[in-house]
């Protein structure tokens, strides 16, 4: 064998032995902001959605000021060529929905989030805004709803959704939900200012074809170490985590397990306080992240530790823009999203929070991807 014949043949292993190696590379993103109205925020998200972008997340609202707005992100592969040509589609194709609802109309809710699953719409997620369409009420809850292209068939899916203003009877409907088969999967909540311990909270629960009836526990305390013995306490009964949320003063998790038997999914549940709004891919996957007065305390599920994570956290103008005049703010803040996108990061966790300032709010994103 010749030298030139031995070394084509070496290269061609090369070629070979990386050929694995390139195929198991990280998917990577991009990312739109889209911060509107619960008025107008369809009609952009309808645009994206034709330019192939997706619903990614949508911002929970912390704090009891809630803004006029609805900030959501939206996501799609990242590509090197340019988009193609939008398509002309009808209302009745869009991929997306937007369903608003006052404070009192949960009931308008459910239904509407029903009819649109049985359209072939899943729920992206839920939030809340101050009141809208003139309608005076406390707040407006806001659910954005996706479909893939030309899917049209019931998803199997439907929902339930429960108000809670921490009475017993608010309670009572979401076990009866539970007991049913409908399990929370979303729900949005925001602190009363005159009782520090409450919140006013939209639960959306789910029901389909895998549902169990289910038992729900709550446990809550304002510390970490309080909070870790009420968690420790429920999962020795077979519980495990569903949800969470945060009052003034303290932290709540909603825990389930099935009527007939304890969870079955792996759990060794940390709390962590800090003074950073960070995350430590050590303490395992995140479940909850809240800011508590002066520091931040987060929920682990420590036996899984196949994550790592990336917080992006901004202060961007709050009152509405047309995304043609994006202020430069907003260009930052979406060129560092996309930034970690190319790396393999999606997001998992937005908030959009009072940030001291009338005419500015923060976003805090929290993105992860698996460990290489």
């Amino acid at each position: 064998m010749t030298r030139k014949h031995a070394s084509l043949i070496a290269i061609a292993l090369v070629c070979v032995a990386g050929t694995p190696a390139m195929a198991q590379q990280r998917p990577s993103f991009s990312y739109e902001v889209v911060i509107e109205s619960a008025a107008t925020i369809e009609s952009t998200l309808r645009d994206l959605s034709r330019d192939g972008y997706t619903c990614a997340a949508v911002a929970r609202p912390v704090g009891g000021r809630l803004s006029n707005n609805v900030a959501v992100i939206v996501s799609q592969p990242a590509r090197s060529s340019p988009p193609p040509p939008r398509s002309r589609a009808t209302a009745k194709d869009a991929a997306v929905v937007v369903i608003t609802a006052t404070a009192g109309t949960p009931d308008a809710l459910e239904q509407r989030l029903n009819a649109a699953a049985q359209e072939g719409f899943t729920l992206c997620g839920v939030t809340m805004t101050d009141s809208i369409w003139g309608q005076p009420a406390e707040y407006a809850t806001v659910a954005v709803m996706t479909r893939a292209a030309g899917t049209a068939a019931p998803t199997g899916s439907s929902y339930r959704v429960v108000r809670s203003r921490a009475r017993r009877e608010d309670w009572t409907l979401l076990e009866r939900a539970a007991a049913d088969g409908f399990v929370v999967s979303r729900h949005v909540s925001r602190p009363h200012w005159g009782a520090a311990n409450t919140s006013d909270i939209v639960f959306v629960a789910e029901k389909s074809a895998a549902s169990r009836p289910t038992r729900y526990e709550l446990v809550f305390a304002g510390n970490g170490p309080a909070l870790q013995k009420e968690i420790d306490k429920a999962t020795k009964r077979g519980y495990c985590v569903q949800t969470a949320w945060a009052t003034l003063e303290r932290i709540s998790v909603l825990l389930a397990k099935p009527l007939d038997s304890a969870c079955d999914r792996p759990h060794e549940y940390e709390v962590e306080e800090s003074s950073r709004y960070s995350v430590s891919s050590a303490d395992g996957e995140l479940l909850a992240m809240f800011r508590m007065k002066e520091e931040v305390m987060a929920l682990y599920n420590g036996r899984d530790t196949s994550l790592e994570y990336s917080v992006i956290e901004s202060v961007l103008p709050d009152p509405s823009w047309r995304r043609i005049f994006r202020p430069r703010e907003h260009r930052l803040f979406t060129e560092k999203l996309d930034a970690d996108g190319e790396r393999g990061y999606r997001v998992i966790d937005v908030t959009w929070r009072d940030a001291g300032s009338n005419d500015g709010r923060a976003l805090d994103v929290v993105m992860s991807r698996q460990r290489q």
